[in-house]
């Protein structure tokens, strides 16, 4: 255990102390609709004292209608009052006996009137902190008649959306779910485009664990950053969507939409997408073509092989379904499948610079590329969750994916010194194409004894994955002599290769967890885990024989045969204190990893390796009635390089820069500290959020790169480097440290009508590398400030203002005469009016200002676009919509990479500009929901009381935080 891991422990035992509160008495009960008996979500309850000028206190009823209210005195008389929306108010005045006084169920009556009779009686709470989940209000966030989700949540403080990414308070999130319900697995742009912002009644961001953590309320350091979206009670019943298509000039087109229907508990989405105009409808992880894929811990996941918004011109074609229903009383199935194909095109210029030491001076790399892509992919996603009895529970959970990707592309490189000399040049083309699957099942047990807090769960997965290439490369390279002019070439290689690739791997893994309770607020955990998994990768590369005219020369330095096998062994011991509004968890694990690597050919090689290492984990949080919460995490980890990483076989695909693995490697070793701070409440006119995460890694898994500066170099593998080439493999280097600070502010701007957000950013990345076996570390600071002003007028008038901003600081140690500072900044407009008899008018504009970066590379640009359009057909239904795309023919694409080696620009080419008239049709048909006691919209439960649930957390919630103390 280094002294990091000490400090943060020492720190967590004079912070235990503090944990001791007083018992507190609380109100609890469960509200309904009269009619329908369905739940009553995101209804207000005040709690006061009974007295004259006593000021109440506020709740929300989760999804399915239940509130709890901490913190009362016994003997005391409270006022409950329960108020919601077009229903009449409920109030009763209840004196607190015992430690819990249940209402049970407080039942709403509708309240029937004419709509003009209607008074405003209060500012809609925008934000609310509920336990471990920060819950905004959609009713306090104005949007027009046509905003889907994802325009809806923009709004909100702390989330935003770029380039199909959405960002939560600073962290990208993995998952959005329907009402804690999966929506085509885990696509968060999908379902966000998929959604209309009128059927959303509250957004709903939280920290997911797993089922089984879940479950134990230990966090096992897996939880996602997601997004739940609560529908509105009457938005359950009925058909939405929209359906359109749109043509315009230089041939650009689109179609498709997206139709939803919901029955109660039963929903069935159809989405699909067909364009040329880089719309898409998907979010983005790995394409297998691209990233390689592999097997073993990194390529084995069951990956979503999710399809992003990539750079250059894209053709998408789309088709999705998904189906959700709760069959009886104990089973919940959801599932998807989705379909996509796109083809890219894309031309490309890279600029990179190299730090380098001594006299040679830097270097810099230069590469025009242009690049064609096709990428189909299938994706299927199921769960079903058994609730045996009320002590027992299933949940099984498989996915798979199929991807075939084929690519072309034509480069032309050329490295030079910092006077111009030019040092080598290569010009090459090839051709790729790879085909792929994933498979992954999770299968969870539950079990909960008689005794409360006394569980015991099993959890057992198997991932498989499979790929195939093929890649041919052509490629002519020149090697210049910098004592003469370009055209007097020292020497000159051909290279005509074919490779030919596959990859495999098994993972097989499973845990048991057993938590008995000590006290009335301790707990223990005792759990043990085995995980195997082995994956194989096999390269041959064979040069063309131009005596037969066919590829049957095998070249040994670039034909490799690799296996690759860890076995890792974990088991641990935690203690979980809750009372009142503290909670902690104090852990250790003690784990041991075997990794054995094998290289069958071209010549023998075995590693075999060893590591054990102590992991502890400690949290504390705090969260008040009033919306205050704080919450601080550590938590060790390792993480093991993938066999891609190990393999030492060299690719070639760009000759002026080979790569490869290193059989050596050993495993990283992490330490995370996670802060957060929120204020939030009905009480208060602002939100505000605070984070900081600080990432210290030992062995971090690094570049080595080696570059032939004053002539042919000979590495120790036996490879030869003409002078000016690059040779990059990993390996390990201490030193790692990644910080990231993120403060969000958020307060309606009432006199205005306004919603102002904040956010401020200060980050720190020490990147280690090293160059031409000099140790470099890149050190870069940043500081980042974000403003939106959004309206909240009208539904008739939504307009938004924002600007971003960002400073970066980059040093490095081998050439502090080449410290960088660069500036990024984006200023965008937008507004949506709705005139007149239907008319709309739409705008955006957004400009890109860039500073500091290469030369050619600072530019100042504005994208500008803008539609009129007419709705007509009965309710609107139908509008016809003139878009013009980049009015100012200034679209551009400009990115920057810092890494502990070079300094990267790249432009991409980009969509310019054109004109489409477009049709939509949108579907809107709700009707009420029947008398039916099995709609339970479940998604989170925002318990407050102290204890052990009866048997285990949360049991079939798709929201999933830590909860193991329901009530």
């Amino acid at each position: 255990m280094n002294r990091f891991t000490f400090f943060v422990l020492l720190l967590a035992g004079f912070a235990a102390p503090a944990f001791s509160q007083a018992q507190n008495a609380q109100i609890t009960g469960i509200v309904l609709d009269s009619v329908s008996r369905s739940a009553v979500v995101g209804a207000y309850v005040a709690v006061s004292r009974n007295a004259p000028d006593a000021k109440p206190e506020y709740v929300t009823t989760d999804v399915n209608g239940k509130f709890a209210f901490t913190g009362l005195t016994k003997q005391v008389s409270y006022l409950v009052k329960v108020t919601y929306l077009s229903y009449k108010d409920f109030s009763k005045i209840v004196t607190v006996k015992g430690d819990i006084e249940d209402l049970g169920t407080i039942t709403l009556t509708e309240a029937v009137a004419n709509l003009k009779e209607v008074k405003v009686v209060g500012q809609v709470v925008a934000m609310e902190q509920k336990g471990d989940t920060t819950q905004f209000n959609a009713a306090a966030f104005k949007t027009n008649p046509d905003a889907t989700s994802e325009d809806l949540i923009q709004k909100m403080p702390g989330i935003t959306v770029t380039n199909g990414t959405v960002t939560a308070h600073g962290e990208t999130v993995n998952r959005v779910l329907v009402d804690g319900k999966p929506f085509f697995g885990d696509d968060a742009a999908l379902t966000l485009k998929s959604l209309p912002a009128e059927v959303v009644d509250k957004i709903e961001v939280f920290d997911k664990l797993t089922d089984q953590a879940q479950f134990t309320g230990f966090d096992d350091g897996n939880a996602q950053k997601t997004i739940n979206i609560v529908t509105k009670a009457d938005k359950r019943m009925g058909q939405f969507g929209k359906i359109f298509a749109g043509y315009g000039l230089d041939e650009r087109y689109q179609a498709g939409g997206n139709v939803s229907f919901f029955k109660g508990n039963q929903r069935i989405s159809v989405i699909g997408l067909s364009n040329n105009i880089n719309n898409q409808n998907f979010s983005s992880q790995d394409l297998l073509g691209v990233s390689g894929g592999g097997g073993g811990n990194r390529g084995g996941g069951g990956g979503n092989f999710l399809v992003g918004n990539q750079s250059g011109i894209t053709g998408t074609n789309s088709f999705g379904l998904n189906y959700a229903n709760k069959i009886g009383k104990k089973v919940d199935v959801s599932g998807s499948y989705f379909f996509n194909r796109t083809g890219n095109t894309n031309v490309q210029t890279t600029g990179q610079e190299y730090f380098l030491s001594g006299a040679a001076g830097n270097q810099f790399y230069n590469e025009n590329s242009r690049t064609s892509t096709t990428n189909s992919n299938h994706r299927l996603n199921f769960r079903v969750e058994y609730t045996i009895d009320p002590k027992n529970s299933l949940i099984i959970t498989p996915r798979l994916s199929f991807q075939d990707n084929h690519s072309a592309s034509v480069k032309a490189g050329l490295t030079s010194l910092a006077d111009g000399k030019e040092i080598n040049s290569s010009n090459n083309s090839q051709t790729n194409a790879n085909k792929g699957y994933n498979f992954s099942n999770d299968v969870l047990f539950r079990h909960s004894f008689e005794k409360k807090g006394r569980t015991v769960s099993f959890n057992f997965n198997t991932q498989l994955n499979d790929k195939n290439g093929q890649r041919n490369l052509y490629s002519k390279n020149i090697y210049y002599d910098n004592l003469t002019l370009p055209d007097t070439a020292m020497r000159g290689d051909t290279i005509d290769q074919r490779s030919f690739t596959h990859s495999d791997g098994i993972t097989l893994g499973g845990n048991f967890i057993y938590t008995e309770p000590i006290s009335t607020t301790g707990q223990l955990q005792f759990n043990y885990g085995l995980t195997v998994a082995n994956s194989n990768s096999n390269k041959d590369t064979y040069n063309m024989s131009y005596d037969e005219m066919t590829y049957t020369d095998l070249d040994t330095l670039l034909t490799n045969n690799f296996d690759n096998r860890y076995i890792t062994n974990r088991a641990g011991l935690g203690y979980r204190y809750r009372k009142n509004s503290w909670s902690a968890n104090l852990g250790v694990d003690f784990q041991n990893t075997g990794l054995y690597s094998q290289q069958l050919a071209p010549v023998s090689n075995k590693v075999d390796q060893s590591f054990t290492n102590v992991l502890p984990n400690f949290m504390l949080n705090y969260r008040s009635k009033t919306g205050t919460q704080f919450r601080t995490f550590f938590r060790s980890s390792t993480n093991q390089p993938s066999i891609s990483q190990l393999q030492n076989v060299i690719d070639n695909s760009n000759p002026l820069s080979l790569t490869a693995g290193n059989p050596d490697l050993k495993q990283e070793y992490r330490n995370m500290v996670n802060v957060r701070y929120s204020l939030a409440g009905a009480k208060r006119p602002y939100s505000f959020n605070a984070m900081l995460f600080v990432t210290q890694t030992n062995n971090a898994i690094v570049n080595s790169t080696v570059i032939a500066t004053d002539g042919p170099l000979t590495l120790p593998n036996g490879l030869e480097l003409e002078r000016g080439a690059k040779y990059t493999s990993p390996i390990n280097v201490d030193g790692s440290w990644n910080a990231r600070s993120f403060f969000t502010y958020g307060k309606p701007v009432a006199p205005l009508k306004l919603n102002l957000n904040i956010t401020t950013g200060f980050n720190y990345v020490r990147s280690p590398g090293m160059i031409n076996y000099v140790p470099n570390f890149s050190n870069t600071y940043a500081v980042s400030q974000g403003l939106v002003l959004s309206s909240n007028i009208s539904e008739k008038l939504d307009f938004t203002v924002s600007y971003s901003g960002n400073y970066n600081v980059v040093r490095n140690s081998i050439q502090p005469k080449l410290n960088n500072n660069y500036y990024t900044q984006g200023i965008t407009g937008r507004v949506n009016w709705i005139f007149g008899k239907g008319f709309v008018l739409q705008s955006d504009i957004n400009n890109q200002s860039y500073r500091g970066l290469g030369e050619g590379y600072n530019q100042n640009f504005t994208l500008w676009n803008a539609s009129i359009g007419k709705k007509f057909l009965k309710n609107n239904a139908g509008e016809l919509k003139l878009t013009v795309f980049d009015i100012l023919k200034q679209n551009n694409s400009i990115s920057r990479n810092v890494t502990e080696t070079y300094v990267q620009d790249v432009t991409n080419r980009v969509l310019t500009q054109y004109a489409m008239l477009t049709f939509t049709y949108t579907l809107r048909n709700f009707g009420k929901m029947p008398v039916n006691n099995n709609n339970n919209y479940r998604s989170r439960d925002f318990d407050s009381g102290e204890g052990f649930p009866a048997g285990g957390g949360n049991r079939g919630n798709g929201g999933g935080g830590a909860r193991g103390f329901n009530n």
